[in-house]
């Protein structure tokens, strides 16, 4: 077990899990079972309450490789749950600029702002990622659509309900959201 981490500790500032297979298949092995240790450990210090040391995995595990989406939505977790909010929203956004090419880059952070109910901020960070070509995550449409009814633009929430529905038009919970956003507006507009 030593000896695999002191090999990945020595890969670490060239291999990442996203960089995994331009690796040879030695390679690749001997960083994935290292990988794999660390994460198990992780687990073992969260349930026994350990939580510095977890955070320091983490932090670990995030500079290793800080493309892989899990390892930051990791890490922001475990701050927030010990009240580390300012380091868990720095990481959030440093995600997010760092990884642009991502259509859910800015998830974490519009997630962070949408449980505190500062809705506001949620859609200019998430109302972009709609538009692009490579479509992100369906939540990005639902708290997008969610946190414009909460700010009373329900043209804006039903637009995102109608895009979203488009797309995946078996979700009957996001027609149920759409019929009462519609509901919504006709009553604001016969008031």
């Amino acid at each position: 077990m030593k000896r695999s981490l002191l090999i990945l500790l020595a890969l670490a500032p060239v291999v990442g899990l996203s960089q995994l297979q331009k690796q040879s298949p030695r390679v690749q092995a001997i960083i994935l079972h290292a990988w794999n240790r660390m994460t198990t450990q992780n687990d073992i210090w969260f349930d026994g309450g350990d939580f510095p040391r977890a955070v320091s995995l983490l932090k670990y595990l995030h500079e290793m490789d800080p493309t892989d989406y899990e390892a930051t939505d990791n890490l922001g977790w475990m701050m927030e749950n010990i009240e580390q909010y300012g380091p868990a929203l720095a990481e959030y956004v440093r995600y997010r600029k760092e990884n642009p090419q991502d259509p859910d880059a800015p998830m974490m952070e519009a997630e962070f702002f949408f449980k505190r109910k500062l809705y506001a901020r949620v859609p200019g960070l998430l109302d972009p990622q709609t538009k692009l070509a490579q479509k992100p995550h369906a939540n990005t449409f639902r708290m997008l659509a969610h946190a414009y009814e909460r700010l009373n633009l329900l043209s804006d929430s039903k637009r995102v309900w109608d895009i979203y529905i488009q797309m995946k038009p078996e979700d009957l919970a996001a027609k149920n959201n759409l019929r009462r956003v519609e509901k919504k507006l006709k009553d604001s507009k016969a008031g």
